[in-house]
């Protein structure tokens, strides 16, 4: 029995679980998870409660024939395992940042776009100024579709903000409020493609960018990151989910991090939740509905989470991709893609 079979068992032990509550219950991606289940259920271990998954007679004697106990959840509901809750320093850039946030455009999936809550992005800003990298520092974004940068920006804190986007209404956007509240962020279209344009490089402290999952596209993304950085001692934060990246694909993604003279420094489990609710993801079609074992309810929530990665720079910058590239297909999708259209 390999590690994600024993979590899903102890989970299931535990209580019935829909699909995307037992998805944020193991450590595999969700193509290994799929499988997983489909064999429970040729094997006749678990069984459908309306839209819920639990175990039959048979998978509940299966589980305690390993020895596996039921799981037990000992993470901080008050800051939902982040670590951060919002504090009093910044209640009003929340309550600003969410008036701001109700008319932002809305995600589409000709980017691979996916938000995050409001208080996700003021917990970014926290982190990053605790950090250090928030306070007196020049801030690059590579895409902002769920406007952290103006999260930032309202803290009164950077010196400078300034994003890059392929979305044009993301740009406008950002742009129209940064007028509208006198913010210190502006935002300019950019496909990352091409080379970053030579007056942003080497300029900024500090960037964030929320990267495609295809090793491809987040070296690329990375790569174009740094390019951005002054030097030694910049600082980069980046989310990286397990759903649509294998333990392979992490493997690959740290490799290229150390290639890069780039440090892992801080990892936060699931610091990011995504709002990628409602029925647009059983109308789509995405893989994780089609290929579940059983009918599938549209989620409620934000179900969907990455790790927070925070990096800083040793030495000399070593970029991995400093042309352009002509990727179209293979920087957005691989085996690993199962919450996006095929």
């Amino acid at each position: 029995m390999n590690r994600t079979e024993e979590q899903l068992l102890r989970t299931l032990l535990k209580s019935s679980k829909s699909l995307w509550e037992l998805i944020n219950h193991q450590d595999g991606d969700i193509k290994h998870t799929i499988e997983l289940l489909n064999k429970f259920k040729s094997n006749g271990l678990i069984r459908s409660d309306r839209d819920r998954i639990a175990l039959t007679e048979k998978g509940i004697a299966f589980a305690r024939e390993y020895m596996i106990s039921p799981e037990r959840d000992f993470t901080c509901s008050y800051c939902e395992g982040t670590g951060y809750a919002v504090s009093d320093l910044f209640s009003t850039v929340t309550n600003k940042f969410k008036e701001v946030f109700k008319e932002r455009p809305r995600a589409i999936a000709d980017f691979d776009q996916g938000i995050v809550p409001p208080e996700v992005s003021v917990r970014r800003a926290e982190f990053v100024y605790q950090r250090g990298d928030l306070e007196n520092k020049k801030i690059f974004f590579l895409g902002d579709d769920d406007l952290t940068s103006i999260a930032m920006a309202l803290t009164g804190l950077p010196d400078e903000i300034h994003v890059v986007e392929i979305d044009r209404r993301i740009v406008n956007y950002i742009n129209s409020v940064a007028y509208k509240m006198s913010l210190n962020v502006k935002a300019e279209l950019f496909d990352a493609r091409k080379p970053l344009q030579k007056e942003l490089c080497g300029k900024f402290d500090t960037f964030l960018t929320d990267p495609v999952e295809t090793v491809p596209g987040i070296r690329l993304f990375i790569s174009r990151c740094v390019s951005a950085l002054k030097g030694e001692g910049g600082a980069g934060y980046f989310g990286l989910s397990h759903y649509e990246s294998s333990l392979k694909k992490w493997f690959g993604v740290e490799k290229d991090l150390l290639n890069t003279n780039l440090v892992i420094t801080d990892v936060i489990r699931d610091f990011n939740k995504y709002l990628l609710v409602g029925e647009r993801i059983i109308e789509k079609g995405f893989r994780v509905v089609k290929e579940a074992p059983f009918k599938v309810k549209a989620p409620d929530y934000p179900w969907y989470r990455s790790t927070f990665f925070r990096v800083e720079l040793v030495g000399e910058p070593h970029l991995l991709i400093t042309e352009e590239v002509q990727w179209e297909r293979e920087l957005y999708f691989d085996e690993d893609t199962y919450v996006a259209l095929p």
